[in-house]
């Protein structure tokens, strides 16, 4: 989990051993839910919270998530994170982070 998470965009999510230290961003866990997605609370400065799913490999996150019966495009063989805030996009697939490096 420690290290940098980027997106097809360039953004990045950065990671330590003791959890999320992106600027202007503060987490906190949420809930693990029944298919072991960690959902982690997000306080973001000037903006709304939203929560970002952490997705193991080899999981799909559920439809239950998701809007207007759209699914998870992302790369199921890969960890990855992604935004409550990008559900609903049709560009799903860019704005997932996937793990480029450790910390």
């Amino acid at each position: 989990m420690a290290g940098n998470w980027q997106n097809a965009k360039g953004e990045l999510l950065t990671f330590n051993h003791s959890g999320l230290t992106s600027s202007d961003m503060t987490g906190s866990f949420l809930d693990i839910d029944q298919d072991g997605v960690l959902l982690l609370n997000v306080d973001k400065a000037g903006k709304t919270n939203l929560t970002l799913y952490i997705v193991p490999a080899g999981k799909t996150l559920s439809s239950a998530y998701f809007a207007d019966g759209q699914t998870d495009t992302s790369d199921t063989a890969k960890d990855r994170i992604i935004s409550s805030e990008d559900l609903a996009e049709d560009s799903l697939a860019e704005k997932v982070y996937y793990h480029i490096s450790n910390e």
